[in-house]
C-alpha cells in the first residue's frame, strides 16, 4: 500500500492528521500536525489508524514501536486488531445546505438541500429540472461556519419529482475525509439519542 493520507489516534494527544504507510503486518505514520510535547511516552500505547479510501473506510488497529524525529511512528499491527475496509459509505439522513450548478461551470445555480449524504454521494431535493446522466457541480456546507466543499458529481438516480441521487465523481480527499467525519459524528449522536433512557 502506498502512502495514504488519514488520523492516527493517540492516546492523550487525540486524533492526528498523518500520511500512513502500510506494509504486510507494519506501518508507518508521519504526523502534519506537530505535536507540542514529545512522543517518547507513547511507545507501546495502542493506537487506532484510520485511512479514507475511494472504497470506503480502512480502520486498522497498531501498537506504537518507536518514534523518530519527533513525528514519525513505527507501528506494528495488533495481532487481535481490527481490519475493515467498508465498500459503501455509512449514511445519514441530513439537512445541508448545498448550491448545485449544471452543466458544471454553468452560470444558472439553483439553491438546494441535502437531505441524505455519504462520503460518495447525496440525495439532492429541489432538483427536478436535471435527469440521470446529467453532470453537476455541488457547493456544500457542512455547517454555517466552515468552507464549502466544492464536488463535482453525476445525477445517478430519481426519486419523485424534485429529488435526485448524485454520485461524487470529484472531490478533494481531505474534503471527502470531512463528509466521512461529519457522518460518522451524526451516527454517534444519533445512537446516543436511541440509547437515552
Amino acid at each position: 500500500m502506498t502512502e495514504q493520507r488519514g488520523r492516527v489516534d493517540v492516546p492523550q494527544l487525540g486524533s492526528l492528521p498523518a500520511l500512513v504507510d502500510l506494509v504486510s503486518g507494519h506501518a508507518t505514520a508521519t504526523l502534519l500536525v506537530r505535536p507540542l510535547r514529545g512522543l517518547d511516552d507513547v511507545v507501546g500505547d495502542s493506537v487506532g489508524i484510520d485511512i479514507t479510501t475511494s472504497r470506503g473506510l480502512l480502520h486498522v488497529d497498531a501498537r506504537i514501536a518507536g518514534v523518530r524525529d519527533g513525528e514519525l511512528l513505527d507501528l506494528e499491527i495488533a495481532e487481535d486488531g481490527e481490519l475493515v475496509q467498508r465498500r459503501e459509505f455509512a449514511r445519514v439522513d441530513a439537512v445541508l445546505a448545498v448550491t448545485v450548478a449544471s452543466p458544471p461551470g454553468g452560470t444558472e445555480q439553483i439553491a438546494a438541500a441535502a437531505v441524505n449524504i455519504s462520503g460518495s454521494g447525496a440525495v439532492v431535493s429541489r432538483l427536478g429540472a436535471l435527469a440521470i446522466g446529467d453532470s453537476v457541480t455541488l457547493s456544500l456546507r457542512l455547517a454555517p461556519t466552515e468552507p464549502p466543499i466544492l464536488i463535482s458529481g453525476r445525477i445517478v438516480r430519481e426519486f419523485g419529482e424534485h429529488l435526485r441521487a448524485i454520485h461524487f465523481e470529484q472531490v478533494h480527499q481531505s474534503d471527502r475525509e470531512r463528509i466521512v467525519r461529519y457522518v460518522f459524528e451524526r451516527q454517534r449522536l444519533d445512537l446516543q439519542r436511541i440509547n437515552r433512557p
